[in-house]
């Protein structure tokens, strides 16, 4: 039996309202920060920045600079800095983000991180949100773009897929065709785009319908197709996480302060099975510790969920089951709403996003599963992060705030977040996503 209450669905309604709204304020922001200070580039909506110290390659609203044929403008091709395009840099990892156009950033990550270089690219695609899928079958990577249009009372999501490069320069070739799902309600409150950590399948939560999309990912060319048994009903469905092992995947239903569990199957039909022991109902069934977002730790032992006003932790048995720890949830004092969790690449610090500016918290991960909090004050507290992502190297925090991507870094024994000492050079309206080139 469902134990939605009034509360619950309050709780929800509220952060879809938020995530509408992050957005919107991201994309105006973009636009905004693009009418100040457009430089030249191969896609020049790519190549907004924010310092002032940035030396423009040309003014705004001149034509465009020639283009050579590997995709940066003429005369460039050096370090990627101060708005130019690099097709020499041969970075291990790549940072991606949109402009307020849909161009994607392709940013180099330098050694050891603290700075980010232009890339040259000409992708482009709906503006919405991104994600990488690292397909370990093959060691390639493809970047995803979903976005939504609606026309004549039909919305529609598109997935545009992009193969991602491994040599100078790196380069995001289209993949396709489009992947799309159309409907008269499809997509029409929260959504969530996320890849399998093992690249086997993206998931589209779909709240507004109660399903998740599991979509099947080919190894070798990136193209898309909807896995059999696809669409699965999933009461309220929000974010998805997927096991270390790769054997099971859990579904948030913050309405009802639920997780859904299901083993995967890649190979029978269907490809998502409820086990046994699924819905798990956090034991305390109040608003404050309904689950949003979920991590799983490196071993595969613990589920960690952002909850409206709490941390849980929970034990992740062999069969995919959970149990709680003791001393799950964690409240907050004064109130944090978490809203997105990520870990570094250690797997000993855990970071909650909070809502609005309530910044960022850290906690190591104890060996039990329990945490323990690194600041009583959190990082960029005061400021909106719309996004945090680790860097795949190790050792920053890229966090949107504002629009800008800013490189926090984290210190290696205790976990805390140090602010950069400079402004942001590159900005992003869409969420943020990295992927391992060499």
């Amino acid at each position: 039996m469902r134990r939605a209450s009034l509360r619950s669905k309050d709780a929800i309604r509220g952060f879809r309202s938020i995530m509408a709204m992050k957005r919107t304020f991201l994309q105006l922001v973009a636009l905004l920060l693009g009418a100040i200070s457009l430089v030249n580039c191969s896609n020049s909506p790519s190549c907004v920045l924010i310092s002032n110290a940035a030396t423009p390659v040309q003014a705004f609203g001149r034509a465009p600079a020639a283009v050579g044929a590997n995709g940066c403008p003429v005369g460039t091709g050096g370090g990627g800095g101060n708005g130019t395009c690099s097709d020499t840099l041969t970075p291990a990892d790549v940072l991606f983000g949109q402009s307020s156009t849909g161009a994607i950033t392709t940013l180099a990550i330098n050694t050891p991180g603290s700075s980010l270089a232009l890339m040259c690219t000409t992708a482009n695609a709906g503006l919405g949100e991104i994600a990488v899928a690292n397909v370990s079958a093959t060691s390639k990577n493809f970047l995803y773009a979903l976005s939504i249009t609606s026309s004549a009372g039909t919305r529609t999501g598109t997935i545009d897929g992009f193969a991602i490069g491994h040599v100078a320069p790196v380069t995001l070739s289209a993949v396709g065709p489009a992947f799309t799902i159309s409907g008269a309600n499809v997509l029409t409150g929260f959504f969530e785009l996320q890849a399998d950590p093992f690249g086997r399948f993206l998931t589209i939560t779909d709240t507004s319908l109660s399903l998740v999309h599991v979509l099947l990912i080919d190894s070798n060319l990136g193209t898309l197709t909807e896995a059999p048994g696809s669409p699965f009903t999933v009461a309220n469905a929000l974010f998805t996480a997927v096991g270390a092992t790769g054997a099971f995947l859990y579904v948030s239903d913050q309405s009802d302060a639920e997780i859904r569990i299901f083993s995967i199957n890649l190979t029978i039909n269907p490809v998502l099975t409820e086990i046994v022991n699924s819905p798990f109902f956090e034991p305390t069934h109040i608003a404050a510790n309904a689950p949003i977002s979920m991590q799983v730790n490196l071993a595969g032992t613990f589920l960690y969920t952002a909850n409206t006003a709490s941390i849980s932790f929970y034990t992740i048995n062999p069969d995919g089951s959970l149990t709680t720890v003791a001393g799950s949830p964690v409240a907050f004092v004064p109130e944090f709403d978490p809203r997105q969790l990520t870990m570094d690449v250690t797997g000993t610090f855990l970071y909650a996003l909070g809502t609005g500016t309530e910044g960022v918290l850290g906690f190591t991960m104890n060996a039990n599963g329990s945490l323990t909090l690194i600041s009583n004050t959190s990082f960029a507290g005061g400021t909106s992060v719309a996004d945090m992502l680790v860097n795949p190297l190790g050792g920053q925090m890229y966090l949107l705030i504002a629009g800008g991507i800013n490189v926090w870094t984290i210190v290696p024994l205790s976990g805390a977040l140090t602010p950069p000492s400079g402004a942001p050079q590159f900005t992003s309206s869409s969420n943020l996503a990295a992927a391992n080139v060499l």
